[in-house]
This record gives C-alpha cells, sequence and structure tokens, in this order.
C-alpha cells in the first residue's frame, strides 16, 4: 500500500506539469523631453542594450527597463535601486544608469546575480542632433542619425548605420560597424585589440591617417586624398577595415 501510495503522488505531480517560475523583477521607467533639431543627446551606461533610432520630432522619448543579472534573494532589491536619470532638454539631454545607491561589492557565486542589473534603452531623438554614448559592455545600436556620433565602449557590441556627420569612435576589445550614407565630416577609429569596420559609400574619398602598431591591421579600399574628410585609424593589436559598398 506504502508503494501505491508514493507511486500514486510521482503521477499525479508529472500531471500537474512543472511548478510556476518566480517572476523575474523589472521596473520601466519612460520619459520624453524637448530637444533642439541640433541639440545634443548623452547617453551613460554600464551593460545592458541601448538602441536609438533618429526621427523628424524637436523632442527625446526614453524607454528603459531594469533587470537583474541572475537571480537572488535581493534580485528585487538591486533592480529598484538602479535608478534612470532622464534629465535636462532645450539645448542637451542627459540619460544615465545610475548605480550609486547599491552596495559597491556585491557578487553572489552559482545562481546568483551581480551587484549591477541589466538597462534595456528604446529611445528616439531629433535626426540632426549629436549623439554621445558610453558604455562599459553593451549592446548600441544607432540608425538614421545625422548628427555627429560618438561611441566610447569597453567591450560591447555596436552596431551604427545611416551616418552622415563626424564619427568618432573609440573601443578597447569591443566589436563595431559603422555604416555611412554619406561620409560629412571627419571620421576617428580607435581600438586596443577590438575590430572596427568603417564602411563608406561607393566612391568615397577620405585623408587616410594610419597609427597602427606592429600587432596591429589595418585594411582599406577606399581612395586616400589630401583635402577630403579626414580619417583617423588608430590601433595596437586590433583590426580595423574600411571598406566601400
Amino acid at each position: 500500500m506504502a508503494r501505491s501510495f508514493v507511486l500514486s503522488l510521482a503521477v499525479s505531480s508529472l500531471l500537474a506539469g512543472p511548478a510556476p517560475s518566480a517572476e523575474v523583477p523589472s521596473k520601466a521607467v519612460e520619459k520624453t523631453l524637448v530637444l533642439a533639431p541640433d541639440g545634443r543627446l548623452a547617453v551613460e551606461t554600464y551593460k545592458g542594450r541601448v538602441t536609438v533610432t533618429g526621427w523628424d520630432r524637436g523632442e527625446v522619448a526614453v524607454r528603459a527597463v531594469v533587470t537583474p543579472d541572475g537571480s537572488c534573494d535581493d534580485a528585487a532589491e538591486l533592480v529598484e535601486k538602479t535608478r534612470v536619470r532622464i534629465e535636462g532638454g532645450g539645448r542637451e539631454v542627459r540619460v544615465v544608469s545610475d548605480y550609486d545607491d547599491l552596495p559597491k561589492l556585491h557578487f553572489t557565486f552559482g545562481d546568483g546575480c551581480s551587484s549591477r542589473p541589466f538597462v534595456t534603452y528604446e529611445i528616439r531623438m531629433p535626426r540632426g542632433a549629436s549623439l554621445d554614448v558610453k558604455d562599459y559592455k553593451s549592446r548600441v545600436s544607432v540608425d538614421a542619425v545625422a548628427g555627429d556620433v560618438a561611441v566610447d565602449s569597453y567591450k560591447g557590441v555596436v552596431r551604427l548605420k545611416h551616418l552622415s556627420g563626424r564619427l568618432g569612435l573609440e573601443t578597447y576589445k569591443g566589436d563595431v560597424v559603422a555604416a555611412f550614407d554619406r561620409v560629412g565630416g571627419d571620421v576617428r577609429a580607435e581600438t586596443y585589440k577590438g575590430e572596427i569596420e568603417l564602411v563608406l559609400p561607393k566612391g568615397s574619398k577620405v585623408d587616410l591617417d594610419e597609427r597602427i602598431g606592429r600587432r596591429g591591421t589595418f585594411e582599406a579600399d577606399v581612395e586616400d586624398v589630401r583635402g577630403g574628410p579626414r580619417c583617423t585609424v588608430e590601433t595596437y593589436k586590433g583590426t580595423i577595415r574600411l571598406r566601400t559598398e
């Protein structure tokens, strides 16, 4: 009888299916601020995702979602203490992932979470405004921003397309692809040991300034001319490619 009772319980458990998983704590922040068509948007974050798209409105619309990096007893508290600051308006808007209220050191090994949650941004900004992104290890995507763009990422993945203004890129060991509709200003690309690919419109001519270390690699299929937009490429032991299509 005892064996029959245990078997009955096991079958009932299987029929009931797996126990529902605990809901992942998260929070969303949304805000829209006025920004001049030729203003500046500055984004500073640590890890997660940043998606920026240009549009024909004189405002910045930001949606941010904060989620924990793993699971631990205080994941909800870490999410709650992560602040998303969306400030300014007019000539400049600043968006910052603020971890100042989190414990300075908090690591749980195994099935745990680190002290800094992920922040995922979806941002719309005036097409002609300039963009400055500082990041540690996020995935950064920028599309249809015609103003100047600057991205400084430690080891993130960066994808930029439909660019037409000045461009400044710096990464330690990240992976960057930047595609231009038009080379409308100077370009600077620097990496220590990452990979950067610059894709220019067919027939583009630039004034090349190459600073390639002994262990670095540089490949280019564009025409090098004096007097065109200046393109400065620098790497110690990474790879930079310059091509047209």
